[in-house]
């Protein structure tokens, strides 16, 4: 006893603690139907005398443990847009068992419960399918990895192996932001040794049955897991989700005088008085709106204003865009002609004011403004 600490005390915690980790009962499993022979032998003398030597052997198979485990490896909300097609979720299949089993997958839509990260579940995706990583871990693409949908298992997964597998699907457009689409990905442990054959699920010897050192009996190992998963049922079960982060825009248009050539202040709208246009675009969603055309037609109103040439920047300009209205605002100004930015008036469309290419961010408002002269 004495050695045996001074020993560990000289090891320190840390050493002690890496031998038992390196120990190969701690990180490898027996395989299920080994058998462990043991003998045990006695020698003894009756009055000095060396007798026969006695011994006895026993043997027994060691049974098999059934255990499977799915992580979900987004670890948070998938951020989608409404519209987006082939948007992944990424789970990963795990046999803690001894045994070569193969592993039957079951996906189900959550129904209007709680989200995994918060949330209800409101909408599901359409175009749902089941994929099996290709060996990198990675999402590569439909014509890359495996679609499993019609039969959808594991096969032939090793003790310890691990399979990737995706659960894919198409955003409805027009959902609304902060809508959630919540999926369970379900593992059951099916019988294995068949090559390119699904197995039926496993069932496990039970508390009630006596222990046969003979023959394999199966236990399940598994722990408890989402939707109701009860540990020790031979499968286990994981939550993951798709979250919109959406843009929603408001548009507001209004008008203001800037002069009419006569009144010092407050001038009114009579002929010849300058008018701008104002046009509030503002994003209320989770997500930036991209890709923002903004389209104003003048035609039906060509008989009584006309559009006012050099207005902005100090007079070179007619039109003016200004970003984040009210933080911190950002003001970019354009011409009226085709001459290589994004905004023109009677070039893209007759009669009209055209701006392409604007981003309004999560949470801003972005102002378009022109002016006009009554006539």
């Amino acid at each position: 006893m004495k050695t045996y600490k001074s020993i560990t005390r000289f090891l320190g915690g840390g050493a002690a603690a890496l031998l038992l980790a390196a120990s190969p009962q701690a990180v490898f499993a027996v395989a299920s139907g080994t058998s462990v022979d043991n003998t045990a032998t006695v020698d003894y003398e009756v009055s000095g005398v060396a007798q026969p030597q006695a011994s006895d052997s026993v043997n027994f198979v060691v049974d098999k443990k059934v255990d499977a485990l799915v992580e979900n490896l987004d670890g948070a909300a998938v951020s989608v847009a409404p519209g987006q097609t082939t948007v992944v979720l990424k789970f990963r299949v795990t046999n803690e068992g001894n045994d070569v089993q193969d592993m039957l997958l079951t996906a189900t839509a959550l129904a209007g419960g709680a989200g995994k990260y918060g949330g209800t579940d409101n909408f599901d995706a359409s175009n749902f399918k089941i994929y099996l990583d290709d060996g990198n871990a990675s999402w590569d693409g439909t014509g890359t990895e495996t679609d499993v949908t019609a039969n959808a298992y594991i096969d032939e997964l090793a003790s310890s192996g691990q399979q990737v597998v995706y659960l894919v699907g198409d955003i409805p457009s027009g959902q609304a932001d902060a809508s959630i689409a919540s999926y369970y990905l379900e593992a059951q442990v099916a019988v294995g040794g068949g090559a390119a054959s699904k197995g039926a699920a496993e069932s496990e010897t039970g508390d009630g049955s006596a222990d046969t050192e003979g023959s394999v009996d199966i236990v399940f190992a598994d722990s408890t897991g989402d939707n109701s998963d009860a540990a020790r049922d031979g499968k286990h079960t994981l939550q993951g989700e798709w979250k919109v982060a959406g843009a929603t825009l408001t548009v507001t248009k209004s008008s203001t005088v800037i002069s009419d050539g006569f009144s010092a202040s407050n001038p009114k709208r009579i002929p010849g008085a300058v008018v701008e246009y104002r046009i509030d675009i503002a994003n209320s969603g989770g997500t930036a709106a991209t890709n923002v055309t903004v389209a104003d037609d003048l035609s039906g109103e060509l008989a009584n204003i006309t559009f006012a040439a050099d207005q902005y920047n100090g007079s070179t300009d007619e039109i003016e865009v200004t970003s984040d209205l009210s933080g911190t605002p950002s003001v970019t100004t354009y011409t009226q002609e085709s001459d290589g930015d994004t905004g023109d008036y009677n070039v893209t469309t007759a009669d009209t004011v055209t701006i392409t290419g604007l981003s309004v961010a999560a949470g801003t408002t972005t102002r378009v403004a022109f002016r006009v002269t009554i006539d």
